[in-house]
């Protein structure tokens, strides 16, 4: 018997007790209603028997006898429809609950709350919407309803209404206002950016950071802006925040700062820059020797130490490298090699996924603020190493 057909067995020798003690206990109700009854549930157990599942499902579907006794049996049957993925039935086993009006107030609003589920399985967001935001009004559904309309509106990328939600949910903690929230909003500028709406973007980059100072998506969407308004200092700074907050960055924040500091003539500076970073926090060092192997406007001493570094420090690269030097070479003139390592890491890093979701593992080549797959903010890092293994076939 599947684990399925177990759950459903169980489900009706619980609906069939609570048959009898219905009959027993209820003198108003007709012998002849209590027989169908438990013929109904004798019918549904001899499909179970026979691994008829799907049979047995449709007798419940025909029996609408449902009461403060057996109203219990029925939510059961119903989310295990609704976790079989027959939605259909689920919404129509919780629709007959809901609809019946001498049931208490507390199962008429568990069977809504069931409703709405079951449209959000089915994908039907609009139906879910309309059910979630009466149960908002009911304080015992009150977060749950907010947190699912939260879900859908990031789903439908409505963040304005995804706003609404989490500050309603904000007034329900002492936590105050989720840091997502500055996610939302930098969402709105880079599509106010693509609009080449520039003072929509500041406006939205405002609230970020008041939902969110330390934002680093913030501060490199703030970069972006001044570079486009050719504020190349004020870039820098942005750029600096961000990398010093999350060195992992460092492959996507050097090459735009580079430019900035190409752009005011003054890469010198940019040099300065990294030779005090290493310096202060020589963990960038991966990070900066990556940056500068998948793009090739490096040329500065600083990051040709860092690739050196990175080469010398992985058993694989230094073996090749060992290969690749000429028989007569002198000790130190390696450059042409570390070249060629270079050319090859850099195909090397386009064939492989440069961002892992550090929650579910979900991993590509485009950076996802929310990863699409366990919908986690912030989790997703740029990965900063190369995958040898993928040239293995």
């Amino acid at each position: 018997m599947t684990p399925d057909s177990a759950l459903l067995l169980l489900l009706l020798f619980a609906a069939a007790g609570a048959g009898w003690f219905t009959a027993r206990m209820t003198a108003q109700r007709e012998s002849t209603g209590v027989a169908d009854a438990n013929s109904d549930y004798l019918e549904g157990l001899n499909f179970l028997l026979n691994e008829q599942p799907d049979k047995a499902i449709e007798v419940f579907l025909r029996m609408v006898d449902v009461d403060s006794e057996t109203v219990e049996t029925h939510f059961l049957l119903g989310n295990l429809f609704r976790r079989r993925g027959e939605v259909n039935r689920a919404i129509r086993l919780h629709q007959n609950i809901y609809d019946r009006g001498d049931l208490p107030k507390t199962q008429r609003n568990r069977a809504l709350k069931a409703l709405g589920d079951d449209y959000l399985k089915a994908g039907l967001f609009d139906r879910a919407e309309e059910i979630l935001h009466e149960l908002s009004g009911k304080t015992e559904y009150r977060r749950p309803a907010l947190e699912q309309l939260v879900g859908i509106y990031e789903q439908e990328k409505d963040w304005e209404k995804a706003i609404a939600m989490r500050d309603q949910l904000a007034s329900l903690s002492d936590a105050g206002r989720s840091t997502v929230v500055a996610h939302y909003y930098c969402e709105l500028a880079e599509a106010a950016m693509d609009a080449g709406d520039r003072a929509e973007v500041a406006e939205q980059l405002r609230r970020a950071r008041a939902a969110d100072p330390g934002s680093l998506r913030g501060r490199l969407l703030r970069a972006r802006l001044a570079t486009d308004e050719d504020d190349h200092r004020l870039a820098v700074r942005m750029y600096r925040q961000a990398l010093e907050q999350d060195p992992a960055f460092a492959s996507i924040v050097l090459p735009p700062m580079r430019a900035c500091y190409e752009s005011m003539g003054d890469l010198a500076g940019f040099e300065q820059l990294l030779s005090e970073m290493v310096e202060s926090r020589p963990g960038v060092k991966p990070g900066i020797a990556y940056a500068a192997i998948v793009d090739e406007g490096f040329d500065d001493p600083v990051t040709a130490a860092c690739v050196d570094e990175f080469i010398d420090g992985n058993p694989i690269l230094t073996d090749l490298l060992e290969i690749l030097r000429p028989p007569d070479a002198d000790p130190g003139t390696e450059t042409d090699s570390i070249r060629r390592i270079t050319r090859a890491l850099r195909q090397l890093a386009r064939r492989n996924p440069t961002y892992r979701c550090q929650s579910c593992g979900f991993s590509g080549g485009m950076l996802f603020w929310q990863c699409p797959t366990c919908k986690t903010w912030d989790s997703t890092r740029p990965i900063a190493r190369f995958q040898f293994d993928a040239t293995i076939s």
